[in-house]
């Protein structure tokens, strides 16, 4: 159940047989973990293991080995196995309540057993490294290995064809780690039937799931897009679909907080959710961006040199890019980048886009070009693994932006993202932020605005260190602009 689009789940019917077993992407996150842990275990013990046979010895063995096995002991105690595919940011806040859990375990005997307090402080040691490296394999194992799996992904129909299902097809579509694959749509609206919605089928009316098997046969759940079109029959509605679980989407993205849990009142479904100020918040968010960009400028200063010179070998102009971008209220700051696009780039897209009507169109739409002429050679290394944004750590030193938030806009921009200007500009923006990890240039330009707007809602040190994880593996895979 995903805390970022959130849903209410309800179990109606047994579960049919799949090609990977409903336990499988459980079963192989535990696998993974044990395997990781091990590789982990037998390195600490070349790193740090006595050669002796003394109790001290033995004592740092069994710490080993106590920390090891805490941490798949918590973590399924958490429910962290039972996730399954979904809500990474569910898993990380899981995994941070599991590690904290396991700290206060150990914390309790290291007061009272006065005599074995080494032995505490190295279990702790241990599992604190077990969980973050596990951590990082969950993210490889669901990012990389089975989301690429079509077998994987459980198969769903959305019912509702209108500006919400589509919007969730596209997203299920483009971020295959959330583990469904849209079939097709259904929708009581004839004019929408037998054309193509996001890529994929309308079928038919909704009847056709309830009397006719084959098509409810293609999936395994149902996704009931738009809620607010059948209100009191809803329930009628839910009894009728065969599926074992039907997703009622409540929301495209605005509920106003990533903590938010559900709740039966008697038979009420009621979703609660909690406001956090974040006063606090924005000042701890600060102090850490001042630390990492004066840490990171220092040890990437040399590869920022070597930059330089590429980009003076590779086209004439100016090493540094600036361009204004929108501070909030009526600020502006001049944005810093390596250069990546010929000196006379504006000129050349204006040309270009009033030239080619397709191209206008792409652009009009994603503000972004999938094949641009602007790019030098050079540039197109520098985007594709975001190099030419390292001069923005002195943007962050000098409190223009932050390491994570929105998007940084540019002024002209403002009436396209119209009333969510007033949210989005109560934060800096960022070097990664949200929409960079959920898409890039494969969003359009207004679900950067709702991913925007959805991050300022729930901000917080937790989401922030999912973003920064998420921002690690796309630079790793070179998934740049």
């Amino acid at each position: 159940m995903s805390k970022l689009d959130p849903e209410a789940v309800i179990n109606l019917a047994p579960a049919k047989k799949t090609a990977m077993p409903m336990l499988g992407p459980g079963l192989l996150l535990a696998l993974s973990d044990g395997f990781v842990l091990t590789l982990l275990g037998w390195a600490l013990l070349q790193l740090f293991g006595h050669d002796t046979l003394s109790m001290e010895a033995d004592l740092s063995q069994r710490a080993l080995v106590t920390g090891l096995m805490l941490v798949p002991l918590v973590k399924s105690v958490f429910g962290i196995y039972s996730l399954g595919r979904f809500d990474y940011l569910e898993r990380t806040r899981r995994t941070f309540q599991a590690a904290l859990l396991s700290g206060a375990v150990l914390a309790v005997p290291f007061v009272v057993m006065d005599g074995f307090r080494s032995f505490f402080v190295e279990s702790l040691s241990v599992a604190l490294i077990g969980f973050v490296v596990t951590y990082a394999a969950d993210l490889l194992v669901v990012h990389g290995l089975m989301a690429s799996a079509l077998n994987w992904r459980t198969p769903v129909v959305i019912v509702g064809a209108g500006p919400q299902g589509a919007a969730i097809a596209e997203k299920l579509q483009r971020l295959p780690w959330l583990g469904m694959r849209p079939v097709c749509f259904f929708d009581d609206d004839d004019s929408l039937w037998q054309t193509r919605v996001a890529n994929l089928p309308v079928v038919g009316p909704t009847e056709l799931l309830v009397t006719s098997p084959a098509y409810a046969q293609q999936a395994q759940a149902a996704i009931v897009a738009d809620i607010s079109r059948h209100r009191k029959e809803l329930t009628e509605l839910v009894g009728k679909l065969p599926f074992k679980q039907v997703y009622c989407l409540l929301g495209e993205g605005n509920v106003s907080a990533v903590d938010a849990t559900y709740h039966n009142l008697h038979g009420s479904l009621a979703l609660r959710v909690s406001v956090r100020p974040p006063t606090g918040y924005l000042r701890i968010r600060r102090f850490l961006d001042v630390v990492l960009a004066s840490l990171l400028l220092v040890a990437v200063a040399p590869l920022m040199l070597a930059i330089a010179v590429a980009i003076k070998l590779d086209s004439p102009g100016p090493v540094m890019f600036r361009q204004q971008r929108w501070a909030g209220g009526k600020q502006t700051f001049d944005l810093l980048k390596f250069r990546s696009m010929h000196v006379n780039a504006e000129e050349h897209l204006q040309r270009l886009l009033e030239s080619d009507a397709k191209i206008r169109e792409e652009y009009m739409t994603y503000h972004k070009l999938t094949v641009d002429p602007r790019i030098t050679p050079f540039g197109r290394f520098l985007r594709k693994t975001s190099l030419d944004e390292l001069p923005q750590l002195w943007n962050i030193l000098m409190g223009d932006m932050s390491l994570i938030g929105p998007r940084a806009y540019m002024p002209k921009e403002l009436p396209e993202v119209g009333v969510s200007a007033d949210v989005i500009g109560t934060v800096r923006p960022g070097l990664t932020g949200y929409w960079q990890v959920s898409g890039r240039h494969r969003t359009t330009f207004q679900e950067r605005v709702s991913m925007d707007v959805f991050y300022v809602r729930n901000c917080g040190l937790l989401f922030d260190f999912y973003i920064l994880c998420k921002t690690a593996i796309m630079v790793l895979k070179g998934d740049g602009s």
